[in-house]
């Protein structure tokens, strides 16, 4: 596919160098007035009353405009480098939080696996001796301790020292094990009473 060469002005009867070598002379000689309607040079470009600024302001101008952009360069940088500097203690924060996070998680481990073991070993106590014996000692525990035991405890060891305990101790251990298996709003842990 081939494009259609197109002119290059649109004025096909007053070519572009014309214009220009019109334009430019249109000065007027000394004894000639000056025309009104002449084009201006470059279409677009507001006039300019009275002359250009000196070489010399120009070149102070530029001056400065390049001393200030170097300094705006220096500040980012430096920022740059503050940022860069800000993530690298970041990183730093990062990795040590991770490495405490992982240590508290397996200092949490060890307690609640010496603390399973810690219960364990009380229900093989319990197990091992009498049911009236048992009873006596867990009518005086705490009831956190007492529900843990026999939460966790199989039934029939539970049973024969459940049934030795006080009756009122026996009734709170029971309603408290059946309430602690609801969600918290439908516990109904109103009036136990311990003794």
């Amino acid at each position: 596919m081939s494009l259609p060469i197109l002119p290059l002005f649109n004025d096909p009867e007053t070519p572009q160098d014309a214009m220009v070598v019109q334009a430019a002379d249109t000065k007027p000689k000394e004894n000639e007035e000056e025309p009104e309607d002449v084009p201006p040079l470059v279409a677009g470009l507001p006039e300019i009353i009275g002359q250009c600024e000196a070489p010399e302001d120009v070149l102070r101008s530029l001056v400065r405009e390049r001393d200030l952009v170097y300094r705006q360069q220096q500040e980012l940088e430096e920022r740059k480098a503050e940022i860069a500097l800000a993530r690298e203690r970041l990183e730093i924060e990062k990795a040590s939080l991770t490495e405490l996070y992982s240590s508290i998680e397996d200092m949490l481990a060890r307690v609640e696996a010496a603390q399973t073991e810690d219960l364990d070993r009380l229900i093989d106590f319990y197990s091992n001796m009498k049911p009236a014996d048992a009873a006596r000692i867990m009518d005086d525990l705490d009831i956190e301790t007492t529900i843990m035991i026999f939460g966790t405890m199989n039934p029939r060891t539970a049973a024969p020292i459940l049934a030795k305990i006080s009756p009122v101790r026996a009734r709170a251990v029971s309603k408290i094990i059946f309430e602690r298996s609801q969600l918290p709003g439908d516990q109904d842990l109103v009036g136990i009473k311990l003794k």
